[in-house]
């Protein structure tokens, strides 16, 4: 009966790694590597949260993809890397949330001054997200330690990814400080940044859309 073959075994991830140069592009142009990470696949796990396999899923997320690249292919890459990051398995959550240094990696997205890439705010926005669900104490106080936080966020608000991970901040982080550090940081920068005479509309926009949500529970009371 077909139900006493071990499928698992017959994957070709798992021949895969059977070999010493074995490199993670391979493993991203695998198919079912996100089915493997989500059903916990142990060996290929221990592969990808090698330190210097975990800092090249975050650069895939974070840093725009060799121009060069065939359009098709660009951004499969950094989408694969976002899936497995995001995959809400503990080995590649704990490897992430726990290293000071991937987070600074990712923070690392929101300092860079042009206009953000909208699809990478997506999967930045992904990754920052299963961080705040699944690690909140760790990311919370990486980000306590960030002055510019606010303003970095607010600097792309224009860029939908990016308000709603703000609102996420301000509406799911369930400690009190923060939430009401951000809250009171958001209003007083957006308020000033419309005073000042804002003219990027999307912005504009946006900031409303936040102020609002943000107000909104506030005039129900």
């Amino acid at each position: 009966m077909f139900w006493k073959f071990d499928l698992h075994s017959s994957s070709h991830i798992e021949t895969l790694l059977e070999r010493a140069d074995l490199t993670l592009r391979e493993l991203l142009d695998e198919d079912d590597v996100l089915q493997e990470c989500k059903v916990v696949n142990r060996r290929l796990l221990d592969f990808l949260v090698q330190p210097q396999h975990m800092e090249a899923l975050v650069t895939c997320v974070t840093e725009e993809p060799p121009a060069e690249l065939d359009e098709r292919l660009r951004y499969k890459y950094p989408s694969v890397s976002c899936e497995i990051l995001t995959s809400d398995v503990s080995p590649i959550t704990d490897a992430l949330g726990e290293d000071e240094g991937l987070l600074r990696r990712l923070y690392g997205f929101l300092q860079g001054h042009g206009v953000l890439n909208p699809l990478l705010a997506s999967f930045f926005s992904k990754v920052m997200g299963i961080l705040i669900n699944r690690k909140t104490d760790q990311i919370v106080a990486f980000l306590r330690k960030k002055d510019d936080f606010v303003s970095l966020l607010l600097r792309h608000i224009g860029t939908s990814a990016i308000m709603d991970l703000l609102l996420r901040l301000l509406t799911c982080v369930e400690q009190p400080v923060l939430r009401q550090d951000v809250f009171n940081e958001t209003v007083e920068q957006l308020l000033g940044n419309m005073l000042a005479g804002e003219r990027d509309e999307s912005v504009i926009v946006s900031g409303i859309q936040v102020l609002l949500t943000l107000l909104e529970p506030r005039r129900a009371r």
